[in-house]
């Protein structure tokens, strides 16, 4: 756990100063700054780049997590799999060009109205679509090498940095929008060229073919799970995007601009997890390929603990503050305030879910995880066309949580049935309950100073749900952080009297 304990300390520490800056672009700069529909224009291009870059892959993400461990070999680099990696990565970028010319009439044709902007600049899909392959099959690669911190570090950090100047820049109108947008795409190339050079620098980036595990039973199974991969990883990208289309579809681009920058407090919840996932992630398929299911367990019960008590800590915080959120945004985004909540919901579901994922695609299920997950996507699109023309981006948000609950109950119930791996007891239930009352006590808190209720809101928030959390000790590396806490204070104080 000594590789997952640091590996997550970086991980968090980028993702959180990360999400720092992230807050200042979308919540204070940009919807200052620029129109709801130029907003809305930014996530659409990142959403569908991501949902096509992902289908660009063909696959290649799940078979580098199931199937490095046979290609590992740091003398004879690593069998070549980079290459096969990176040449499975530029057919999938001809094929979406491909598709991309053949579709483009069309989309413009759709959009030219409704959504004029998207129109104007479809074609940044392209780049878009290019970086995107390219940095998942590059950042699961450096993933494998226990990397997992610095590709955090790239994408979670550096690039909302990048972000950031270039929306400064638009605000001193030292750019115009149409300049704006360029650098913005230019940026999101920045991660992957910053991890070839670590990983040229590490001496792990060869570009030399080896076709010699390229056995027939084994290219066999690299298809089957590229194909079962494709899908699982497909949907994963499409359920946290697809919402974005639909909405410019059902209403404009306008509304998908502030359904984008109020998910974006939502999300907040899951930073911890990421970083946590993506080297578990590592650890849980080396251990299933040697059919250690006791580590494999354990870290299940860990992170299912940990991301369980960040996860509500942080929802209780978030909806806590709501009122404050909506007086930091502009006065035309206050129909997001409930988008926030559900959005929010959802996320902490997933991290109440943990790492359960990542144990179904790295076992011998690949399969059925591709089908749970075509289920999900499936009940994404059907929830939100019963509910966006109905409620909105509300309905949007409320369509996400509800598809989510379906899949994540269903997928611990494939766990269980499978593995009879259950990380679920009586201390998770204390954790919810602690939420709720710490929920319900603000309430009665009255609203102050801006500032003031923040700070006075948040401190009565974590203390009302750490305290029953301490005291039952269902997080124990929480109480050992404490008493060295404790114990390094109690030392500091004699040191002083001293």
């Amino acid at each position: 756990m000594g590789i997952v304990s640091r590996q997550t300390i970086k991980g968090s520490i980028y993702s959180y100063l990360g999400a720092f800056i992230g807050f200042v672009n979308v919540a204070l700069l940009m919807p200052r700054l620029f129109a709801t529909d130029q907003i809305g224009l930014v996530n659409i291009l990142v959403a569908l780049s991501t949902i096509f870059g992902q289908l660009g892959t063909l696959g290649m993400v799940n078979v580098t997590i199931r199937q490095f461990p046979y290609f590992r070999d740091e003398k004879n680099n690593h069998n070549g799999f980079l290459f096969f990696a990176l040449a499975v990565g530029s057919l999938g970028f001809v094929l979406y060009t491909i598709f991309y010319y053949l579709t483009k009439g069309y989309v413009i044709r759709t959009n030219i109205d409704q959504s004029p902007l998207f129109a104007e600049y479809v074609y940044l899909l392209l780049p878009f679509v290019f970086i995107t392959i390219f940095y998942f099959i590059i950042d699961t690669y450096n993933r494998l090498l226990f990397n997992a911190s610095f590709g955090a570090f790239a994408k979670e950090l550096l690039l909302r940095l990048l972000n950031f100047i270039t929306i400064v820049l638009f605000w001193l109108e030292l750019i115009d929008f149409h300049q704006f947008i360029i650098l913005y795409t230019i940026s999101y190339a920045v991660p992957v060229i910053l991890i070839c050079i670590l990983l040229i620098c590490k001496k792990q980036f060869s570009l030399k073919p080896s076709f010699k595990l390229f056995t027939k039973s084994f290219t066999k199974e690299v298809i089957s799970v590229a194909v079962f991969g494709l899908i699982s990883s497909f949907s994963g990208m499409a359920v946290l995007q697809i919402d974005r289309y639909l909405i410019n579809h059902y209403c404009d681009l306008s509304a998908t601009g502030i359904y984008s920058t109020v998910f974006f407090f939502g999300t907040i919840i899951l930073l911890p997890g990421r970083s946590l996932i993506r080297i578990s992630s590592t650890l849980i398929t080396e251990a299933i390929q040697k059919e250690n299911w006791k580590d494999v367990n354990e870290i299940y019960k860990r992170s299912t603990t940990s991301m369980s008590v960040v996860g509500m800590a942080l929802f209780v915080l978030i909806w806590g503050n709501i009122n404050n959120i909506m007086t930091i945004l502009p006065p035309e985004f206050g129909i997001g305030r409930y988008v926030i909540f559900f959005i929010a919901l959802a996320h902490l579901l997933q991290m109440i879910a943990s790492v359960s994922s990542e144990i179904i695609y790295s076992s011998k299920y690949y399969r059925e995880f591709a089908v749970l997950m075509i289920i999900l996507i499936i009940s994404i699109i059907i929830f939100n066309i019963i509910l966006l023309p109905k409620w909105g981006i509300v309905g949007a948000s409320i369509a996400l949580a509800l598809a989510f609950l379906i899949y994540l109950v269903s997928r611990q119930f494939f766990i269980y049935w499978k593995f009879k791996l259950n990380p679920y007891k009586l201390k998770h239930i204390i954790i919810l309950i602690a939420g709720l009352v710490a929920l319900i006590i603000n309430v009665f808190i009255p609203q102050m100073h801006f500032i003031l209720d923040i700070c006075v809101r948040s401190l009565v928030l974590v203390i009302v749900f750490f305290v029953p959390v301490l005291l039952t000790k269902v997080y124990p590396e929480l109480n050992s952080s404490m008493k060295n806490i404790v114990y390094k204070l109690k030392k500091l104080s004699q040191k002083s009297a001293k």
